[in-house]
């Protein structure tokens, strides 16, 4: 009985929070993003630093296409801008007429809009005269490019002040510490090889004879390299052991 009133509550919860989501906040968040022209460039440039800051691109660092990505993609869907940034382009079109942005949402079906950005100039005499798409995508390249070149500068700026941060090591299993018995037994094995890597073998008897041999009959050279090659001593131990015999 418990766990069937536990389900209703669940499912009774999670369709007041969807009816919620999408009969309140998305239709307001909506609202807000197709009524607010500042929205686009804002939220592109948001995540243009986001971007930026969080894989530390820099000029020297992949910048360059960074710009250019964000570039394009802002010229596509920010077309028709806001008042900052349409005010140069007012400059420009003002000896000809007033520029106006016209923006017609359409709504076909519940949940689907479709947004058309229009911008026109209208003259004195009241004529309205349609911009031209492919002069408005080339305006706004050029004003993205200059924006996500300053903005890109001065966030490598700011890269450049913020030292990269390392992953600290972090230690899997902890070391135990040796009894005395075992740094005993450590210490006897240490001395033992160190004992036994310093000893360095000698050649055998009869090569000894033939050695000593060679060195009566003056063939000194000779003798070493025969020592040399029935023992792992180096040029100089050998001569002296020749020298010695």
């Amino acid at each position: 009985m418990k766990k069937n009133a536990k389900v209703l509550l669940y499912v009774s919860l999670f369709t007041a929070v969807m009816v919620m989501l999408f009969g309140w906040v998305l239709p307001a968040v909506l609202q807000f993003y197709l009524h607010n022209m500042y929205i686009k460039g804002l939220t592109l440039l948001f995540i243009f630093s986001v971007v930026v800051l969080s894989k530390r691109f820099t000029w020297k660092n992949n910048m360059v296409y960074v710009i250019a990505g964000f570039t394009l993609l802002s010229m596509l869907l920010d077309t028709s801008g806001n008042p900052v940034t349409n005010k140069p382009l007012e400059w420009v079109v003002s000896p000809i007429g007033e520029l106006q942005v016209m923006q017609d949402v359409s709504n076909y079906a519940p949940g689907e809009y479709a947004i058309t950005d229009n911008l026109t100039i209208l003259k004195q005499n009241g004529e309205v005269l349609e911009l031209s798409t492919v002069w408005l995508y080339l305006y706004r390249f050029v004003q993205y490019l200059v924006l996500y070149s300053v903005v890109g500068t001065l966030l490598g700026i700011i890269i450049g002040m913020r030292p990269q941060r390392e992953i600290p090591f972090i230690q899997t299993t902890a070391e135990t510490p040796l009894t005395a018995e075992q740094e005993l037994r450590a210490a006897a094995e240490m001395k033992r090889r160190a004992e036994a890597g310093s000893v360095r073998p000698i050649p055998p008897q009869e090569i000894l004879d033939t050695v000593r041999q060679m060195k009566k009959d003056g063939k000194l050279i000779a003798a070493i390299k025969l020592v040399r090659q029935h023992s792992d001593m180096s040029l100089g131990e050998a001569k002296q052991y020749v020298e010695q015999l």
